[in-house]
């Protein structure tokens, strides 16, 4: 569940981007990037298997070229489409009787897609136990700074 929710968010990030930019983006799953992955359109997708919750979105702009409207618009994406998972997920829960398995799956995406929005929309630099994300500012954090900014 956990590279299926990622990827959402990440997807998220990327779709707003490609718009916004009009530029080529990618979407890397997992900590190593070998190969070169597959290509739809302007989006890239490149996946370790078993790469876990690791993920991570990119473009080629330079950010000064970007105005900062669109960048907050871009990293809000993400944890926004991870929100809208776990909403889509409660309602299918909510309204249509799944079997048992399927109703277990179903709760396993929308807990973990609501765990990610909130971790990914707190202002954070995250904490070294986090392996690939250490250091890295949350999405929450970067719109934070880009507000900050006059």
């Amino acid at each position: 569940m956990l590279p299926f929710t990622t990827f959402v968010h990440e997807l998220g990030h990327a779709i707003v981007a490609s718009k916004l930019l009009k530029v080529p983006v990618e979407i890397r799953l997992g900590k190593k990037f070998k190969g070169n992955g597959f290509t739809i359109g302007r989006l890239t997708i490149k996946v370790q298997p078993l790469s876990g919750w690791v993920g991570f979105f990119s473009y080629n702009v330079s950010p000064e070229k970007v105005n900062r409207a669109f960048h907050i618009a871009i990293f809000l994406a993400g944890p926004f489409s991870s929100l809208l998972l776990c909403c889509i997920c409660f309602l299918l829960i909510s309204y249509v009787s799944f079997p048992t398995a399927i109703n277990f799956f179903m709760k396993a995406i929308m807990n973990a897609a609501l765990a990610q929005f909130v971790i990914t929309i707190i202002p954070i630099r995250y904490p070294s136990f986090l392996g690939a994300y250490s250091g890295i500012s949350s999405d929450g954090y970067k719109v934070a700074k880009l507000l900050q900014r006059r």
